[in-house]
């Protein structure tokens, strides 16, 4: 329960100092209108305080991994428009099980891509600092998490509050990495109390009723109270 009240408290201070602090998610993408995606560059920049230097490095390491990528992906061109329309049919079919399927043999696929750019995205991130990698990662949690809420049009300030609660709830899950169960029940604990602190503390009653359902869960209700 400790986590959960440092969570919410993060989110009270932050809402008395932020004001309309800017937080938004690759531009406005999730903001009423289509500007373009801010690019990994950019963000990184935006968000990690980078020296002149660290910039410099990051360009050259951002374009060795996307020329790494680009060559598996003509390497394995076939396979992966093959995996890809079959994901599309399947999703359009009614078996449960060539859907599951389909989305496993594409996974797969983008996971073999992972593991040949390896090398090169290790290069990308080798630029940072130790500091400026968590911030990073808590960073690309609050992306992850303020996708789910993007049609709510979420203010600035809201999206200052996520992305806090974000980055205290990327400390808890630094201090519970592993496969062992205990970690897992953790990980599962901490974005669950990470949740409930986005829609009961932070969304408007309004907004809470427009996200969408997961798990049978009615629209509008707020989420289940973290267990303590």
């Amino acid at each position: 329960m400790r986590g959960l009240r440092q969570m919410v408290g993060v989110v009270a201070l932050v809402a008395l100092m932020v004001g309309q602090a800017v937080a938004g998610e690759r531009g406005g993408r999730r903001g009423a209108g289509k500007e373009p995606a801010v690019s990994e560059y950019d963000l990184m920049v935006r968000e990690l305080k980078l020296t002149e230097q660290q910039q410099a490095d990051l360009k050259v390491k951002i374009k060795a991994r996307e020329d790494a990528v680009a060559a598996w992906n003509t390497a394995n061109a076939e396979k992966l428009k093959a995996a890809e329309d079959a994901a599309k049919a399947a999703r359009t079919g009614a078996d449960p099980a060539a859907k599951k399927q389909a989305a496993e043999n594409l996974k797969a696929l983008h996971a073999q891509c992972d593991e040949a750019t390896a090398e090169a995205s290790a290069a990308v991130l080798a630029v940072l600092t130790p500091e400026q990698k968590k911030a990073w990662e808590a960073f690309k949690l609050y992306e992850t998490v303020a996708g789910r809420y993007k049609k709510l049009t979420l203010t600035e300030e809201q999206q200052a509050k996520i992305k806090a609660a974000c980055a205290a709830a990327w400390k808890e899950l630094e201090e519970n990495q592993g496969d062992d169960k205990s970690a897992k029940k953790a990980r599962t604990e901490i974005n669950n109390k990470l949740r409930w602190a986005i829609e009961v503390v932070i969304l408007t009653p309004e907004q809470r009723e427009a996200v969408p359902t997961k798990g049978g869960r009615k629209a509008g209700a707020a989420a289940p109270a973290p267990a303590p």
